[in-house]
């Protein structure tokens, strides 16, 4: 990790890229001298300014290069002459434009002076542990998810989506064209990262598809990695030539790979966000049966379809287990899976039922749902579901709150015990198909 980080493109222009890294810088907190180089400034942020990375006396680890396109080989060799480390290229224009003789030139100028290059068109990295915020991206807060992304923007809308949902990052890198650093590399450290718990990974093509593969075999045995791949149609895989210059392959081929490696495929945004939050707070589950917890019938018959859908069990409980439910429940309550509860659902009837599911050995898994009432103290309902969470830690636990706006009282208390929420019964399926599917390829090592 650098300890000193110059900034070549720095303005005092808020609205530019050049301004936002340095700020992103002093935000994180990094420690080490951050130099920002702009001929035309004195001091940037309370900081000293420099007209070039060779008037700073001192040695720079890292330069941050936000400059016009026809601006960085002069660039690249002044760091080089400086005996710079590492560089990131933020500036686009290259290949994913068509300009591969330029981008070429780039890697040749950089390997000659036997620097390691993060880009070009790329947002950088953030590495929260180390207070290391190398982008103009910092809204995000600290946690066990690394996120590797070809796409800059995709950081951003990743960042908000996570954020939303209480989870946090360790590190996030945007590699842009690849053109040194590519994924597989940004894997095989991740792999090592002791704050890393798990990595999800947004990639449009794999330059070295057989590199990036093994190192994700090895990986997933000990952290999961789920990936989000665009390219399942010909006009998403122009779309993805035209933004980073790579070619999307043969999405079949992809899908194939990937499960023979362990990795965790999402096809949409929200399964990428729910896989990742599920992942990051549930032990893997030793089956797949589910048993389902709801107080309206028509969320609980959802449920069931989008459990059969990801190939999760949904049985009728055993004889033993619908008479301990008959024992305090009323007979007008079906229980034979879903438990539903009626619309007066109450707070400790939430949690007795939710407590017996996690000790029941027949049930692997849990799901509640909740449809809010004028009778739903929602607030009560998640605390009882946070309590009963502890009869038994290591169970997967998971609430549907339906709908966000009226739930919202319930949702801070379920992000903070690490039982994940989500708006719909069909997502909060999916969320647990993929932590089953991680769990029966660790069985099958």
């Amino acid at each position: 990790m650098p300890k000193s980080i110059a900034v070549i493109g720095a303005t005092n222009n808020r609205n530019r890229i050049g301004h936002q890294v340095v700020r992103s810088l002093l935000l994180g907190g990094f420690d080490g001298p951050i130099y920002p180089i702009n001929p035309k400034l004195k001091t940037l942020l309370k900081l000293p300014a420099f007209p070039s990375i060779e008037a700073v006396t001192e040695d720079i680890d890292l330069a941050i290069i936000v400059l016009r396109k026809d601006r960085v080989l002069e660039v690249i060799d002044a760091c080089g002459r400086k005996g710079v480390n590492g560089i990131i290229v933020m500036t686009s224009g290259f290949s994913e434009l068509g300009d591969e003789a330029t981008e070429d030139e780039l890697q040749k100028r950089v390997q000659k002076y036997g620097m390691r290059l993060l880009g070009p068109n790329c947002a950088g990295f953030v590495a929260t542990t180390e207070r290391i915020y190398a982008s103009f991206e910092n809204r995000l807060q600290p946690g066990q998810l690394a996120f590797i992304s070809q796409s800059g923007a995709m950081c951003g809308v990743v960042l908000a989506l996570a954020r939303s949902v209480g989870l946090g990052f360790s590190m996030f890198v945007s590699y842009g064209n690849a053109t040194d650093i590519g994924p597989e590399e940004v894997l095989s450290y991740l792999g090592e990262h002791a704050p890393t718990k798990l990595i999800g990974c947004y990639l449009e093509g794999i330059k070295h598809a057989r590199g990036f593969l093994s190192v994700a075999q090895t990986i997933t045995q000990s952290k999961p990695v789920v990936v989000l791949k665009p390219g399942e149609t010909r006009a998403a895989s122009q779309a993805i030539q035209s933004h980073t210059g790579t070619m999307a392959g043969v999405q079949a081929l992809y899908t194939g790979a990937f499960r023979q490696a362990g990795i965790l495929q999402a096809h949409t945004l929200d399964e990428f966000i729910d896989a990742c939050l599920i992942l990051s707070n549930q032990t893997p589950p030793k089956g797949n049966r589910v048993g389902i917890i709801t107080n309206s019938g028509g969320p609980g018959v959802l449920a069931v379809d989008a459990c059969a859908r990801s190939n999760l069990a949904v049985t009728p409980f055993p004889k033993n287990l619908v008479q301990e439910f008959s024992s305090f429940l009323p007979p007008v309550c079906p229980m034979m899976n879903p438990v539903d509860l009626g619309p007066e659902g109450l707070p400790a009837t939430y949690q007795r039922v939710t407590e017996i599911l996690l000790k029941h050995p027949d049930v692997d898994m849990v799901l509640a749902l909740c449809v809010p009432t004028v009778f739903s103290d929602i607030k009560g309902i998640s605390e009882g579901i946070v309590q009963a969470k502890t009869i038994n830690p290591k169970k997967p636990l998971v609430t549907s709150w339906l709908t966000e706006d009226i739930v919202k009282a319930g949702l801070p208390t379920l992000i903070e015990a690490g039982i994940p929420n989500f708006p719909t019964p069909q997502r909060a399926a999916t969320a647990l198909r993929f932590l089953h599917q991680r769990a029966e390829w660790l069985r099958s090592r």
